[in-house]
């Protein structure tokens, strides 16, 4: 079982969070998966040993020259800027509406802790990126900083939807995160492998997140399921 329901006049409604053993162990997986590609990065983060692979996709997958910047490309790579801070404003505010309180600052953390962590690793890894990138980029390859967030975003979304749409949405999200990782090697903003930890880091964040914050989330969705129960 994956759900707690609540009771209230004979009437129950299924809840969709409780703490389960896979959220922590896939994140704790995850810390591993970036622990070991920063060591193999560290000693010449320039030419890691996976470096053949990240050369030959990006031989393949990049963009031609004089490549304009448009369509769904353009979109993958706006959420990971401005805009896609606007996305997460507009969860928060529809979900104080719904005074879901603990779900406001679980939406608040899924954006802020897989950034801040990115930053630190892209800091401490320092990798240099392709060259002619079709975007403008900061400083460090190494990991993705939309393929973190775009990973963050899945999770959180299956988080707050409910047991029955959740199933639902996995396999969109999982096609989500696929399509911004080919859209950061194809504008030439990241390797192959950038965006692969990138996908890694920002799920493995979200799903520790969720671990944690499950019993509190669990507390949003009974007093709204109480209120909808009293009103009925």
């Amino acid at each position: 079982m994956t759900t707690t329901s609540t009771h209230q006049g004979g009437q129950s409604l299924v809840l969709g969070n409780r703490r389960r053993r896979w959220q922590w162990m896939v994140a704790a997986a995850s810390a591993v998966v970036i622990l070991l590609m920063m060591i193999a990065l560290l000693p010449a983060p320039a030419a890691p040993f996976f470096q053949g692979l990240d050369a030959w996709w990006h031989s393949i997958a990049t963009a031609p020259a004089g490549y304009k910047v448009a369509g769904v490309v353009s979109l993958l790579d706006a959420f990971g800027r401005p805009p896609g801070i606007v996305v997460f404003l507009v969860i928060m505010i529809a979900l104080a509406t719904a005074r879901r309180w603990w779900a406001v600052l679980f939406t608040l953390l899924c954006f802020l802790v897989p950034s801040l962590l990115a930053q630190v690793v892209k800091n401490v890894v320092d990798r240099p990126r392709p060259a002619d990138p079709f975007v403008i980029v900061d400083h460090g390859s190494f990991p993705s900083g939309h393929c973190v967030q775009t990973a963050a975003f899945v999770i959180l979304i299956g988080v707050l939807l409910s047991p029955k749409v959740r199933r639902y949405w996995w396999p969109v999200g999982i096609a989500f995160v696929l399509a911004m990782m080919w859209s950061r090697t194809f504008l030439a903003a990241h390797w192959l492998s950038d965006t692969f930890a990138g996908a890694v880091l920002g799920t493995g964040t979200a799903l520790l997140l969720w671990w944690l914050f499950a019993p509190l989330l669990a507390r949003d969705e009974a007093r709204g399921a109480r209120r909808k129960l009293a009103t009925a």
